[in-house]
């Protein structure tokens, strides 16, 4: 079953379970005054519950049990929603008949539906086992209760409700009748506490992890203060008593928690040198022997390259040494012509340097402010046929890290800030100054074809690139000179360089759908993977997630109206190409295209051919019939295409 039909399905089963209940009560199906508002609020929380409790959530249902667990869970998510906003904004009128009524009758109806799905029609498919999505097991975590975090979490728990009580009343003494709300909240608490098992904080991996359950715990402690107030009618506790006490413990926690992480990382780290021996015994001069053999300095320079990185590499580095080793002979390489950097200024680059054939950067390229500058002063310093290695934190290795580090749920809200931030700012105009005088181009994340495009552009050939450890390696070589290009398309508008009428050369106005610098990636791609039906090259990742949106409703292709209205294009004609992509076609082909305009409608979309020789054929019919007939010949493509655009749904990927 679908997303959607879940979706459809459940909204069904809700409607019918609220005009059932109160049917069932009232005798009729008319609501009562008011109690539209309470239909509205019923499906604003079953969206909320549903989301949360991952109802809609096809994996979710691997099997009758699970199933069943993910409705219950949900129902539960929709009690407590539901009585927390009635408590929060007083809406005491309402019946508790109807609304705790409705939420069983929906989980009767939804565990009914279930069950026949499963008896008749199987149940979802899904991953819900110990496996990742490589296969392997994921290790089991060793639970480990803390009765330490359990004590400090009970005295912030007095401590919060005490400091609210003061709040509200300017004493700490107790209104008559309090002291049940203070034990309810404990024991509610208490239960909170081991449903999210908030207090196995030990085995959380960092500090965002173990914020998120206690997180929880409180919100779950607050949605169940509301069920207890409103189930019982103890409406004569403040609101701020009940819901602020739990606000102000999450607060609390949040800062034990800051704490005891802060702590943890610190007893990590080694001690500084603190006692006069220490100090003595690293202060400790002794005079070195000027008698240095030179011939033996001068053989350990002219080893080869490997036993300088097996000295210059950290242990958590030798997966990019091993990764070395697989593309590059360091036996060829000696020790001398070997340069390893990690600067905290990040790479030092001098003209000493100049003898290189092999430099190894182990600094992140996203802290390099100007990485063309970077990247042509290697390329000066190298010897022709030199290395380079060197890795980045790529828009994909970033996404992932962001999600290793953070829950899931709060990692939506860190990535889309993240996006806007260190993606977005950098490329608008005005924005980026700012950007780049506060970051000093520190953090900003690229992609793995900008990285790419810009070492090709800056005269290196891409030899090999792997993911390791969350880090986009790569190693290049020097093999030909930089690009003579001045200006390489960097903003939401680009201007391409595409072969014209007599093969002059016209810039072809687009929207961006590529990453910056993937234009100089269109030979490595095409000698790895080659091209796919449609003449595009296969396993294309030089396209954004938005781009391909654009792509697919022609909205990057509108600003090539302004060259049409200019002149460079016809309506109907062969497709722009580069001349780089051009250069793949036979010469008899290049030299016809030289004699007509390119179109903003190819031929392609009139005869739909799949292998890269079907296009080349059907350019070269359509030159041909428009040299002898060009407006009857335009006309024709042209009705043609707009058939099988409209009505057959062809589409250039």
């Amino acid at each position: 079953m679908t997303r959607f039909r879940l979706i459809a399905v459940d909204f069904l089963l809700m409607t019918l379970a609220f005009w059932v209940v109160n049917g069932a009560k009232r005798g009729t199906l008319e609501l009562p005054e008011g109690y539209g508002v309470l239909l509205g609020l019923f499906y604003g929380a079953w969206v909320v519950s549903g989301v949360v409790g991952k109802k809609f959530v096809p994996g979710e249902y691997a099997g009758g049990r699970e199933g069943a667990r993910t409705l219950v869970k949900s129902a539960l998510y929709l009690a407590f929603t539901i009585a927390f906003v009635v408590v929060m904004f007083g809406m005491v009128k309402y019946s508790r008949v109807q609304v705790f009524a409705t939420c069983g009758v929906l989980l009767g109806l939804e565990l009914l539906v279930w069950g026949a799905a499963v008896r008749f029609g199987g149940v979802l498919q899904g991953t819900k086992t110990g496996e990742d999505e490589s296969g392997d097991e994921v290790p089991a975590v060793q639970d480990r209760f803390s009765v330490k975090f359990a004590l400090v979490d009970l005295g912030l728990f007095f401590a919060a409700f005490f400091a609210v009580n003061y709040m509200k009343r300017g004493h700490f003494d107790l209104v008559a009748g309090y002291e049940q709300l203070m034990v309810m909240q404990l024991m509610l608490g208490a239960g909170a506490a081991f449903a999210t098992q908030k207090y196995y904080v030990i085995r959380h991996r960092n500090f965002y992890f173990a914020l998120w359950q206690w997180l929880k715990a409180g919100f779950l402690l607050m949605a169940v203060t509301g069920v207890m107030v409103y189930g019982l009618r103890l409406f004569h506790y403040s609101r701020l008593q009940g819901f602020g006490t739990v606000a102000l413990l999450m607060v609390l926690e949040a800062v034990a928690l800051g704490v005891y992480f802060s702590a943890r990382k610190d007893r990590k780290k080694e001690g500084d040198i603190e006692s006069v021996d220490q100090v003595r015994q690293a202060l400790a001069q002794e005079p070195y022997d000027l008698n240095v053999d030179i011939e033996t300095v001068r053989k350990r320079l002219m080893r080869p390259a490997i036993y300088k990185l097996q000295r210059s590499f950290q242990p958590d580095e030798q997966a990019f040494l091993e990764f070395l080793e697989q593309h590059v002979d360091l036996t060829d390489i000696l020790y001398v012509e070997t340069q390893v950097e990690r600067s905290a200024t990040f790479f030092a680059l001098h003209d000493d340097y100049l003898m290189l054939r092999l430099f190894i950067g182990l600094r992140k390229l996203n802290d390099c402010r100007r990485l063309n500058v970077h990247f042509l002063s290697l390329h000066q310093m190298l010897l022709p046929g030199g290395y380079f290695a060197g890795y980045a934190h790529t828009v994909k290795t970033h996404y992932e890290w962001i999600y290793s580090r953070f829950p899931r749920p709060m990692a939506h809200a860190v990535y889309a800030l993240d996006f806007l931030v260190h993606r977005v700012a950098p490329k608008l105009p005005w924005v980026k100054k700012v950007y780049f005088a506060v970051t000093k181009g520190k953090y900003r994340v690229i992609s793995r074809a900008e990285v790419l495009g810009r070492l090709s552009f800056c005269g290196f050939e891409i030899i090999a690139t792997k993911v390791i450890d969350n880090r986009f390696y790569f190693i290049v070589r020097k093999v030909k000179t930089p690009s003579a290009d001045t200006s390489p398309t960097y903003g939401p508008l680009v201007a391409l360089k595409r072969s014209g009428l007599g093969g002059r050369a016209v810039h072809t106005y687009k929207f961006r759908t590529m990453y910056p610098y993937s234009e100089y990636l269109q030979q490595y791609l095409s000698d790895l993977h080659g091209l796919e039906k449609g003449g595009k090259i296969e396993n294309d990742f030089r396209k954004t997630t938005w781009g391909k949106v654009m792509r697919k409703l022609w909205l990057d292709e509108l600003p090539m109206l302004y060259n049409w209205v200019k002149g460079d294009f016809a309506l109907v004609g062969v497709r722009p190409l580069s001349f780089q992509y051009l250069s793949g076609y036979d010469p008899e082909l290049q030299e016809l295209r030289k004699k007509v305009r390119p179109g903003l409608v190819p031929p392609f979309y009139a005869d739909l051919p799949e292998t890269f020789e079907e296009i080349c054929d059907s350019e070269r019919r359509y030159i041909k019939a428009f040299l002898e007939r060009p407006v009857r010949t335009q006309i024709r493509y042209f009705v043609k295409s707009f058939v099988n655009i409209v009505f057959r749904g062809a589409r250039s990927k």
